[in-house]
Formats: C-alpha cells, structure tokens, sequence
C-alpha cells in the first residue's frame, strides 16, 4: 500500500535499514494483512487506531502497545508508556503483570547513546553552542519565537536551530546572517547535532528524552497537551527548566525564554545538577528491557 511518511530524514533512514517495508495509510491497522506477515509480535503507536481494532489483533497474534498514560480500553499483551513518572498513573487492573511504565523504558537510539560525553554540563568551546528543536513539523511555529529569543543572546552563544519547512524562511530572516548562528532542515543526523549541544532548547516530546539521556542542560517547552504532564514531572524532578505554553506559559514567551537560557549560561552548578539527575532517570538501557520482555511475549514467558 502507498502514502509515503512525507518526513525526509525518516525515509532515509527507513531506505537504508534493511528492513522489510509494508505500508499502510495513516491510523489504519489491517487485521488480515498483519496476519499474512505472520509476526511473532506486533508493536502499536497511535492514538487514533480504534481500541476496539487493536484488542480484536491481540486476539490472534500478541501485541505491544505503546500507550501515554491511558490505554483508551485496549486489551493487549503488554503496555508501554515509557513517560517519566508513568508508573505512578493509576492503571486499569488489565495491564497488571503486563506494563512496561516509566522513564527506565524509554526508548533511546543507539545513535544517540553513542555520543555521550563525560562531562556534558561543561562547555566544549569558548562560548556555549545551543541547539534548538521544536519537533519535526512544529505546527505552532514556536521555533520563531525560540530564534527572537536566541537572537537577544547572539554574542553569548552559538547556534544551531533545526527548522522545520514551514517556518525555514522566517527563521533565515531572523538568524541567517548572525556569525556563529545556523540554520538547518530536520535530518537524520539529529542525534549528532544534539550532541554538539553544551545547552538545548527543544519541545518536550520524544526529543527530550534523548537530550536527558545525553545529560545536555536543557529548557523543555509543552507546546502540545500531551506534552504537559510529562514536562512539569521533569520540573518536578528537577532534571530540566521549562515552559508549557498549554498552561498560559505564552505570556512574554521569548523573554521566558531568553531569561532561562541566560541561567544555564551563566550558573554552573545548576547545569551540572541538572545533567546528572537526567542521566540518573534516563540511563539509556530501556530498549534493552523493552527487548527482553518482547522475547519473553514471543516465547510466551510473560
């Protein structure tokens, strides 16, 4: 079946993994055609697959589904919600022996864990180099207000800002002919970008928890709903600083923003503190034990 992802860096990195690629449109879960492929399991992502289509699948090959804080009533072999602080939610009394819940699952790239420093808190060069990432399609357009904030801060720091199409020219304008600032597409060389950062500035999704993971100082910004509770349990942790605009946090954003950066730059201890409380939470070996239970689905042990 067609309707390609439309996200570049992503099928390239689909083209060269070697993997066997069977497509299908958006939010569609096709029972038979799951079923001829004949997988000793089946992993689920998708807010929008109804619960109903998900639970009759678990009925005939087993199922893990990826879940964020509610399972929205599917009935599978296994639960991950590898959210900071799941494990806390109260779960419905199916998913007992069968939940994966917490940051000590998160799912983080080798690509990523690879390039972990020592030292993370400690600036690599004379001045800090920030990266900012507001996700992939960032449909609010706070990459804008991030670079009027980064631009205030031009001489402190370096940059690179990862801008998604939509926004690409309007965050040219404001930061395309500062020295030491750069501006780039979404690509599948993040997890090296992310890497050069001494200070990172990104949207509290998925990108997040590679940056803890690194251990790279970081400000979080909910720009969606879902990303709320998450992020005010990592303030609450004290692994980042952060902004959820889905809170009226959008009130004098950019200042917000600058005045936070500011902090990182300038207070060492903070920094370090921050990048060894979210190593401590996100060691990296989650996907390890997602695999071990995964085994343990397919030889019926779990």
């Amino acid at each position: 079946m067609t309707n390609f992802s439309e996200v570049e860096w992503l099928e390239q990195v689909i083209g060269k993994s070697n993997t066997e690629v069977f497509r299908v449109r958006q939010h569609e879960l096709p029972i038979d055609d799951c079923i001829s492929l004949a997988p000793d399991v089946v992993v689920t992502d998708s807010y929008e697959i109804e619960a109903e289509t998900i639970s009759l699948l678990a009925r005939k090959i087993p199922v893990l589904s990826i879940v964020d804080g509610d399972t929205r009533g599917i009935v599978v072999t296994g639960y991950l919600d590898h959210n900071l602080g799941a494990e806390l939610e109260p779960w419905p009394d199916e998913t007992s022996g069968r939940l994966l819940a917490g940051s000590k699952f998160a799912l983080i790239r080798d690509a990523v864990l690879d390039r972990k420093r020592k030292q993370p808190w400690v600036f690599q060069g004379a001045v800090p180099h920030i990266v900012a990432v507001m996700g992939g399609s960032d449909p609010t357009g706070t990459i804008i207000d991030v670079s009027q904030a980064l631009k205030s801060l031009h001489g402190s720091c370096t940059a690179t800002v990862v801008a998604s199409q939509q926004w690409f020219e309007q965050v040219q304008a404001l930061l395309g002919k500062l020295d030491g600032f750069e501006i780039i597409s979404p690509t599948s060389e993040l997890p090296r970008v992310l890497a050069s950062a001494d200070i990172a500035i990104s949207a509290s999704g998925t990108s997040a928890w590679e940056l803890c993971s690194l251990g790279i100082p970081s400000l979080l910004i909910a720009v969606v709903e879902n990303q709320s509770q998450s992020l005010q349990r990592m303030i609450e942790s004290k692994l980042v600083l952060g902004i959820d605009l889905t809170r009226g946090g959008n009130q004098d954003f950019t200042s917000q923003v600058e005045t936070m950066v500011l902090r990182l730059i300038e207070d060492n201890e903070l920094r370090e503190r921050l990048s060894l409380e979210s190593t401590n939470y996100f060691d990296g070996l989650g996907k390890v034990r997602v695999i071990n239970y995964l085994e343990k689905i397919i030889n019926n042990e779990a």
